[in-house]
């Protein structure tokens, strides 16, 4: 115990004194170059029961401004998952993965940015994308590991498009190989100060087919064509296409947005002779998102739902499905769900309360099935003729309700805030009925959450 208060206080020192020292390195090398250091930390005392656990991370965020077109930002975490709550500790025990971390509980990430004119940007480096205006995002989310990435955008008053080339990895693949590489576009178009819209496509495929090296596919570094197109031309098990739109409609403080991401689509199976035909063909996969923000003066909600159809984000070929470390690169939930999420914020200049609710109905796999939920399962029966190609539907296998409360108060101070925080988990079905509840009191002064959800 009195080893957890000394780091605790020892952060909160270094907390306060780099704050400090960063504006002197302002000022030092302001002539030639600009830098900013600023600590990173999370410490938070969690009690579960009468047990008390303590989870904390450390680190530094430095960014330089090279110059009026180029900066660069470099930042490090280490996180301390010793001895931590169940909920999040399982993921490190099952699968030696660190949520958003990755194989080690250290991660880097560092950004280059070239801003070459007007019209174009470069970036390169590791990190994480996201794409929406929701809490979740179903085309891309950054709640996986980081990743290395070059992004090129190409900006005009009507339009904002994106060319993002990145290698992701797989931990538990059926490959020999564990590398996938994608490239993907996004495409937002400003119809007017109130209405956008954006057209996202990605692709994905290994860097081995069976024993054949395929490497970066020249045929996917084209920055204007539609993939799709690509992929049928090059053989089904070439790569996993997806492709998407996000919509936003502004109305002075409410936003309206929403989001729908198609995996697959096989509409010709009504016109074939297959006698066995019925709905829910198991290559029509898709989901959507429909939300809103308001925001007024200290107050902030947020209410959205999102559905996703059983199988979406999963392939045949478990290298090819949409994952990097044995996370998903979308929602944390997989498929197979529907969810209701709100957010209720009311920040001040000196304290913050918020309250977060989410209900989800999700169809989870019994011993020896697949229903369409674990997106790192190969789909099995996914031929015509199956006992999974027709008679699917959103919430099949283990139907399973999950609720969570979460309510949240925090103070600020110049440097940090303490917060204090409740974690109210009921999961229910035919076969489990678990209640967990934790509390937080911690001290932090950046967004970090030791909970998946």
């Amino acid at each position: 115990m009195r080893r957890r208060i000394s780091i605790f206080f020892y952060c909160c020192f270094i907390c306060c004194n780099l704050k400090a020292q960063s504006y002197v390195f302002e000022n030092q090398f302001q002539s030639n170059i600009d830098i900013d250091i600023k600590p990173r930390l999370f410490f938070t005392n969690t009690l579960l029961g009468s047990e008390s656990r303590s989870t904390y991370l450390i680190g530094a965020n430095i960014k330089l401004e090279l110059s009026k077109k180029t900066n660069f930002s470099y930042t490090f975490d280490h996180l301390s998952a010793k001895n931590n709550i169940p909920i999040f500790q399982e993921f490190k025990d099952s699968l030696t993965i660190y949520p958003g971390f990755g194989k080690h509980n250290n991660r880097s990430n560092f950004n280059l940015n070239f801003n070459l004119n007007k019209f174009f940007k470069v970036k390169a480096g590791v990190g994480k994308q996201f794409i929406g205006n929701g809490y979740r995002s179903l085309l891309l989310s950054d709640l996986s590991s980081s990743y290395p990435f070059l992004q090129i955008k190409t900006s005009t008053n009507k339009f904002d498009y994106y060319n993002f080339y990145t290698k992701f990895e797989n931990n538990v693949t059926d490959n020999s190989s564990k590398i996938k590489y994608a490239s993907i576009h996004y495409l937002n178009l400003k119809l007017s100060s109130k209405i956008n819209i954006g057209i996202y496509e990605a692709v994905l495929w290994p860097s081995k087919n069976k024993n054949q090296n395929i490497g970066y596919e020249i045929s996917y570094l084209n920055p204007i064509i539609f993939y799709r197109p690509i992929e049928f031309s090059m053989g089904s098990e070439k790569g996993n296409a997806l492709m998407g739109t996000n919509l936003t409609y502004t109305l002075k403080k409410i936003k309206f947005y929403a989001q729908f991401v198609l995996d697959d689509l096989n509409i010709s199976r009504r016109k074939d002779s297959d006698p066995n035909y019925q709905e829910g063909f198991i290559q029509n996969k898709y989901g959507y998102q429909i939300g809103t923000k308001i925001e007024n003066k200290n107050l902030h909600v947020n209410i959205e739902y999102n559905q996703i159809q059983p199988y979406t984000y999963g392939h045949r070929s478990i290298i090819r499905n949409y994952t990097h470390m044995n996370q998903s690169l979308a929602h944390p939930l997989g498929a197979n769900f529907k969810e209701l999420i709100s957010f209720f914020k009311y920040d001040t200049q000196n304290y913050l309360i918020s309250l977060k609710t989410m209900i989800v109905g999700v169809g989870l796999d019994s011993i020896d099935t697949h229903y369409g939920q674990n997106i790192f399962d190969t789909e099995v029966n996914s031929s015509t003729g199956g006992s999974h190609s027709y008679g699917n539907y959103n919430g099949q296998g283990v139907y399973t309700n999950i609720i969570l409360i979460r309510p949240e108060f925090s103070y600020k101070f110049k440097y940090f805030d303490l917060f204090s925080s409740i974690y109210l988990l009921k999961k229910k079905s035919d076969l489990v009925d678990q209640t967990s509840m934790y509390l937080l009191i911690g001290i932090r002064n950046i967004p970090f959450s030791i909970f998946p959800f």
